[in-house]
Parts: structure tokens; C-alpha cells; sequence
């Protein structure tokens, strides 16, 4: 095996959760034992007030409305990039731009991440790689997840590797390859709830854990149908605000004691979600847990109370910035021409080189 890098790349990331633009600036290289990393600076920037309300409506926009906030965004994470990459004064020849997801809907046959990646390299005046998901839906896959390739060769020393973002998203080696799939909303729903009581999120875990389960909710929200879909699946916020969210009957004048109770049952729902995945996968194994739910104690307490598998939390900038670090590496592959996106996670045709490349110069 020969050596490639190292090589510097930032990743951006932003998710469904929508508590930010997480930036990361990674080493890259290749030797005779496989790919390295290391991550050198890293960043979380709070979207403004205005992008959050621009965010959360633009599904329902118009055509006009889609394609500005596409650009715009583009020309704020450019901005985004450029201060940081002065701040940290480090050398970014690379950059790996997942974008902000409006629609995911493989069965339609498309996604879309917007985020201009045009925008972002004439800002900046670095190669980008951004739209890594198009690709894989065009082959007749999920074009989610990702992140597995990133798992398979970066965090290979764990059964599984678990992210809790918006949505819970996991990935583990099989027999026939690295599969993956999306599990059930994760901080979509909790961090609703968090807000109807004025607060950004449930610090870890003290709103649920002061609440009882409500069994009716429980048992509906784990009848859903897509818990009961074998192969490569994925959700998105289609799926969340149009199947799971208005069962849950969140209202704004829901009182302190509803949201504990709201929240609690939540919780249980996600662990029995989580514990019954691994059961599947294995009886006992070891899972890495990043993403802002891993800092959920009470969440964390119960996945392991209901679960024989051993639960890992890395360090805190693991958990924050592995998804950011993740598709930094899946620039990183695009740029030396190799499989960055596995067939076996997202069921399309083949494993592919996902990602339009937009150069800097």
C-alpha cells in the first residue's frame, strides 16, 4: 500500500438538529497500516436567528425561495470558513462541505443539500467537494448513510459506531460489507420539547428524567412502520414532521410536567430502538457513541440499562465533531479518485465516488 497525504481538509457539517455549523480542520494520511487523522482545530457556530426561521421554512418556499437560500448559504458557510481557517492559521488545501438538508427522498429519487459549494470555493479559493449525496441516489440508493466509510476506516476498533444527532444513524461490519441505516429521531424530538420549556436542549437529560412513560404514546410510536423495514433505510424531516412528530402532540402551552413526561417517554422510545438494532447486530459488542445526544446522561443510562453491549463515549471532541471530521475524509477519497460511499449501507447499484467538486482556483 502506498502513502497518501498528509493533507489538511475541513469538513462542515451541519444537521437536522440544527444547533449549528460544525467545522473541523483534519490531517489526513495513508501508510502500510491503513488511513490516519488528526484533528487540528475545530469550531461549532450557532446559526442566527434569521437562518434558523429560513431553514425551518424553506420546504415550503417557493422555487425562487430554495434557490437563493442555496447561494446565500453558500456565501455565509464560505464566509464561516475563511474566519476560521484565519483564525486557526493552518493550511487547508481541501474542503469536504455536507451542506444543509431541505429534502431527502430517496424513494422519489432525490436529495438535496443546499449550501452553494460553488459559492464556498470562490469565497475561499479551495477545492470543495459538496452534493456527496446525489450521486448514490442517482444509483438507486439511500444516499444515506455516509458516515460508514469514515467508520469502517477511521473508528475500526468498535462492533458499531452510533451517532445521535437529529437522528439516530448506525453502522457496523457484516458478512457482505459495512451496513448501515438510519434508526429513529434522536435530538429532532427531544430538543422540540426542550424548547417548548425555553431551553436549546435537555441538559443532559434533567427535563426526562424527572418524568413518568406514558405506555399508550410508547407502544404507538414504536408500532411505526418504518421500525418493522429490513435493508437500507433513512429518514428524514419529510418523514418526521408528516409520521412521528404529530403523534406526540407537542403543543406550545404544554406545561412543565406534560414535557417531562413528553420527553421521558421519548427517551424510551430511542433506547428500546437502540438496544433492539443491537440486538440484531450482535449480543454483546462494543458501540461508540458520538453526536450531541451522547452528552444526554439520562438517554446514555437508559440505552445501557436496557442493553448488554458496552457503550463508549470518546472525548468530547470526538462526540462534537465526528461527523464534520467524517466528511472532510469523504473529500479526501474524492480527491485521490476512491470509493467514498459503500453500496452495502446505502443499497444502491454499486459503491461510488460521491461528491461535485467545485475548484478554488
Amino acid at each position: 500500500m502506498f502513502k497518501k497525504g498528509p493533507i489538511n481538509v475541513l469538513g462542515l457539517m451541519s444537521g437536522t438538529s440544527m444547533d449549528g455549523t460544525d467545522l473541523a480542520i483534519c490531517s489526513f494520511f495513508l501508510d502500510a497500516n491503513g488511513w490516519k487523522f488528526e484533528l487540528l482545530d475545530a469550531k461549532t457556530i450557532e446559526y442566527p436567528t434569521e437562518w434558523l426561521q429560513t431553514l425551518n421554512g424553506l420546504m415550503q418556499g417557493s422555487a425562487h425561495d430554495f434557490a437563493f437560500a442555496n447561494a446565500a448559504l453558500g456565501r455565509y458557510y464560505g464566509n464561516l470558513i475563511s474566519e476560521f481557517v484565519a483564525e486557526s492559521k493552518l493550511k487547508v488545501e481541501l474542503i469536504g462541505s455536507h451542506g444543509h438538508t431541505i429534502f431527502h427522498q430517496p424513494q422519489l429519487g432525490f436529495t438535496s443539500q443546499i449550501g452553494d459549494g460553488a459559492q464556498i470555493a470562490a469565497i475561499t479559493g479551495i477545492d470543495t467537494v459538496c452534493d456527496f449525496r446525489s450521486k448514490d441516489v442517482a444509483l438507486g440508493g439511500q444516499g444515506a448513510p455516509l458516515v460508514p466509510v469514515g467508520d469502517a476506516f477511521l473508528f475500526s476498533d468498535y462492533t458499531a459506531c452510533l451517532n445521535l444527532g437529529g437522528i439516530a444513524n448506525i453502522s457496523f461490519n457484516a458478512e457482505n460489507g459495512r451496513k448501515a441505516f438510519d434508526i429513529c429521531p434522536v435530538n429532532m424530538a427531544l430538543n422540540k420539547i426542550a424548547l417548548s420549556q425555553g431551553l436549546p436542549f435537555d441538559m443532559d437529560g434533567k427535563l426526562a428524567a424527572k418524568g413518568e412513560v406514558d405506555h399508550e404514546l410508547l407502544n404507538t410510536l414504536n408500532n411505526l412502520s418504518f421500525y418493522s423495514q429490513t435493508g437500507p433505510k433513512s429518514l428524514g424531516k419529510e418523514w418526521f414532521d408528516n409520521e412521528f412528530f404529530p403523534l406526540i402532540g407537542l403543543t406550545d402551552s404544554i406545561d412543565e410536567n406534560s414535557a417531562c413526561n413528553l420527553s421521558r417517554t421519548l427517551v424510551e422510545h430511542i433506547a428500546i430502538q437502540l438496544s433492539n438494532t443491537f440486538e440484531s447486530i450482535d449480543k454483546k459488542g462494543s458501540v461508540l457513541v458520538t453526536g450531541g445526544g451522547a452528552f444526554h446522561q439520562f438517554l446514555i443510562s437508559r440505552i445501557a440499562a436496557l442493553s448488554e453491549w458496552q457503550i463508549i463515549l470518546p472525548s468530547t471532541k470526538i462526540i462534537n465533531y465526528k461527523e464534520a471530521i467524517v466528511f472532510a475524509f469523504l473529500a479526501t477519497l474524492n480527491y485521490f479518485d476512491s470509493i467514498n460511499i459503500f453500496n452495502s449501507a446505502t443499497g444502491a447499484l454499486r459503491d461510488s465516488i460521491g461528491g461535485a467538486i467545485y475548484k478554488g482556483r
